[in-house]
């Protein structure tokens, strides 16, 4: 039996001749042709090579899987694109020749993949299944911070809202998992910019619920001080104190017996201390 399936077109070929290089036929190799567009733009393209992709998205129907998907590459679906590559391909989408259909026109005074759900639909799909692909160099993105913590190199540019998800939950799971780790993964979590660490906020949680319980459960080995969250964790401590009495007044004094007197965390751990138990009610 002899196969009809149309392969898919090398991206070389596209970028070389746009006008005569077959069409892309199917949603799995369009998923392919978008993954190598965007690959490929994520880099240093030339004007070239983005108009040769405009021009070869606007030779299949409207439609088209692969018109679909590689209009979402170019829009940056993925966010990922340098700045003056999104400016560069937005303005040979608006200026490219897009047929008579109902999206034209749209495609050309503001072009906007989610402005057609079933655009919007397949460029999640190729973005997760990038993301899928990617995931094994997100494991090493994860060595790299509990290897040099804040001295970590930066996270990959190319790194999609998936692998970012991938990386916070690891990062959360070994913060629980592995105590020798949590010293390391702060140090990340803190150089981070702001609007980072907001996205990362279960990172911050994961730290503060530790710290607390080890406070609370193992004086002994917990922290010297708050891996971070100081007020929050002191909040939590005066209450857990509060609601389970002396026994954990007890467990707290021996943790207050290993900091440094004068400092921040020892006046915090004392005041907690110097609060009169409250009677138990009857």
């Amino acid at each position: 039996m002899t196969s009809t399936a149309v392969p898919m077109p090398r991206l070389t070929a596209v970028l070389s001749d746009p006008e005569r290089t077959p069409l892309t036929v199917g949603q799995d190799t369009a998923t392919e042709i978008g993954i190598a567009a965007l690959d490929h733009l994520e880099g240093t393209p030339s004007d070239d090579d983005v108009r040769a992709l405009v021009v070869y998205a606007s030779r299949h129907d409207e439609t088209s899987a692969a018109r679909d998907a590689l209009v979402g590459v170019l829009l940056n679906a993925s966010t990922t694109l340098p700045a003056v590559v999104a400016e560069r391909a937005r303005a040979e989408i608006m200026r490219a020749d897009w047929g008579s259909g109902r999206e034209t026109v749209g495609l050309q005074r503001d072009p906007d993949f989610r402005a057609v759900p079933r655009r919007q639909a397949l460029a999640e799909r190729l973005l997760a299944e990038r993301a899928r692909r990617l995931r094994p160099q997100m494991h090493a993105v994860v060595a790299d911070i509990l290897a040099r913590g804040a001295d970590a190199g930066r996270v990959p540019s190319w790194f999609l809202e998936r692998n970012w998800v991938d990386l916070r939950d690891t990062l959360v799971q070994r913060i629980r998992s592995d105590p020798t780790r949590r010293e390391v993964i702060t140090g990340w979590f803190r150089v981070q910019h702001p609007a980072v660490q907001m996205w990362l906020r279960p990172i911050e949680e994961a730290l503060i619920d530790v710290a607390t319980q080890s406070i609370l459960d193992t004086p002994q080995r917990a922290p010297l001080a708050p891996y971070c969250g100081e007020n929050r964790v002191a909040e939590r401590v005066r209450t857990a104190v509060t609601f389970r009495g002396e026994p954990a007044r007890a467990r707290l004094s021996a943790y207050l017996a290993r900091l440094t007197p004068g400092t921040e965390w020892y006046e915090a751990i004392r005041s907690i201390l110097d609060r009169p138990p409250e009677p138990r009610r009857v």
